[in-house]
């Protein structure tokens, strides 16, 4: 009985060379890419600590960082789970908007107690970014489109809403100054930040969706269910969302037309600033989000104090978030369809 003999290609020095020498480019890269985002960091603080004379260190100003920070920080752990699948929300600024304003129904209309209105935060961001994530799954439509038409039906509501209500609601700042102390919105913050590094670093969850972000067809072969998954990291957005929705609104104590609005520009440059990759995949990481929440809110903070009008900065913040993608979006796969057409 014949055998069938076959050729297995042997390991010379030659390819042994080459590719140590790729491996040795892909540490470099990957060490190049951990360390450029907390050099930016400390360019970008020391270069506004001279020009603001000192100021953006103060500690009056160290408070206005931190609650700055807050709210970017704590939606971008819940974006880096959407993000690192690949996947995107254009509806969180609205769905923010939204949730303040029944929160302050809550709290001044119905005269209902805040645990009610942080319960009710949660549930409308939760439901909100969870279709945003099953109908893009269910309806098989780009997520942008999707989270596009979200978006649209948060922002009319909170516009009706508060249009009927002469422009602006209100609430009575000083019930609320609790939950604006710093002890309290640092120890949320490290327990959010806490838990969300341990789901991406460390659980299944993270594992799961960076896997999907890297090849979501393999992700399925090998048994993962890319759909559930894709939709749970939309749920945990909300819950990150609905959160900093509350102290947002304790913070502010008024609601417009135009409240959230630019949340999620502020979190897209957030994870760019970070370096965070826009794609998803394996070279995602948690830290890139910290570093670039508190890269973007040290250089929004830090700008305002030296002079400049809050529409230029936008604009800069704007200009920025082109120049960093244009230098860091990964064209491989461009260059692989360049290569087949």
């Amino acid at each position: 009985m014949a055998s069938n003999n076959i050729a297995i290609p042997k390991k010379t020095d030659k390819n042994i060379a080459i590719q140590e020498k790729l491996d040795k480019k892909a540490q470099q890269k990957e060490l190049i890419s951990a360390i450029l985002p907390f050099t930016g960091l400390v360019f970008i603080t020391v270069a506004l600590i001279i020009l603001t004379d000192g100021i953006l260190i103060r500690g009056s100003n160290m408070i206005n960082l931190l609650n700055q920070s807050f709210t970017v920080m704590v939606v971008a752990v819940g974006a880096a789970f959407v993000f690192s699948h690949g996947g995107i929300d254009f509806s969180i600024g609205a769905a923010s908007g939204l949730s303040q304003y029944v929160m302050i129904m809550i709290l001044t209309v119905f005269g209902l107690p805040v645990w009610v209105a942080i319960m009710a935060s949660i549930a409308l961001c939760v439901t909100s970014c969870t279709l945003v994530g099953a109908s893009a799954s269910v309806l098989r439509v780009p997520v942008f489109v999707t989270s596009l038409c979200i978006r649209a039906v948060c922002a009319g509501l909170l516009a009706t809403g508060a249009n009927a209500a002469g422009g602006q609601m209100r609430t009575n700042y000083s019930d609320y100054i609790v939950f604006n102390n710093p002890l309290l919105k640092g120890a949320v913050l490290v327990a959010i930040v806490a838990l969300g590094y341990f789901l991406f670093e460390k659980g299944i969850a993270g594992r799961n969706l960076k896997a999907i972000g890297g090849n979501p067809l393999t992700a399925a072969q090998a048994g993962m269910k890319v759909e559930k998954n894709k939709i749970l990291a939309f749920t945990f957005l909300g819950l990150c969302l609905g959160i900093a929705a509350f102290f947002q609104l304790t913070r502010m104590g008024t609601v417009t037309a135009n409240s959230g609005m630019g949340l999620e520009f502020d979190v897209m440059l957030a994870i760019i600033l970070g370096g965070f990759p826009m794609a998803g995949g394996s070279t995602s990481k948690m830290r890139a989000v910290i570093v670039g929440a508190v890269t973007s809110v040290v250089l929004s903070n830090g700008l305002i104090i030296w002079g400049l009008d809050v529409n230029i900065v936008n604009g800069a913040k704007g200009l920025l978030f082109i120049v960093i993608v244009a230098i860091s979006f990964d064209r491989s796969n461009l260059k692989q369809i360049k290569l087949m057409s």
